[in-house]
């Protein structure tokens, strides 16, 4: 499993916070992806399109695939290989939503180490 990024992104401050992995801190691509989420929901909004409340939307990106979705004041964005990858990472944030941020890059970490280890164990 692939995940290079998944970020929480304070909508009325636009502050920041990667969640994984918990030493990358790329202000720029934080920026350039939470843009880049921000002009496709409006275009959404304005073009009639609703955007479902309870699943993630995704859209490719240079380096992948990227997920979003938007719960409470936050918006939650992962960028992955692909929608499998960035969806059971948004899920895990989804079903830990009112937990410490510690927690969070703790359960998300370790739910990767734990898929890493089950994809090497099939070529191993």
């Amino acid at each position: 499993m692939v995940v290079r990024m998944v970020v929480r992104v304070e909508l009325d401050t636009m502050g920041s916070k990667v969640l994984y992995p918990p030493e990358e801190q790329s202000a720029e691509r934080i920026a350039l992806l939470t843009g880049i989420v921000q002009l496709v929901s409006t275009a959404l909004k304005r073009d009639g399109g609703s955007t479902p409340v309870d699943t993630p939307n995704y859209m490719k990106s240079d380096k992948g695939v990227v997920g979003y979705i938007q719960r409470l004041d936050f918006l939650y964005i992962c960028e992955a290989d692909n929608e499998k990858e960035a969806g059971s990472v948004l899920s895990i944030v989804i079903d830990n939503i009112n937990a410490t941020e510690e927690y969070l890059i703790t359960i998300i970490a370790k739910a990767l180490r734990k898929r890493g280890r089950e994809i090497s164990s099939l070529w191993g």
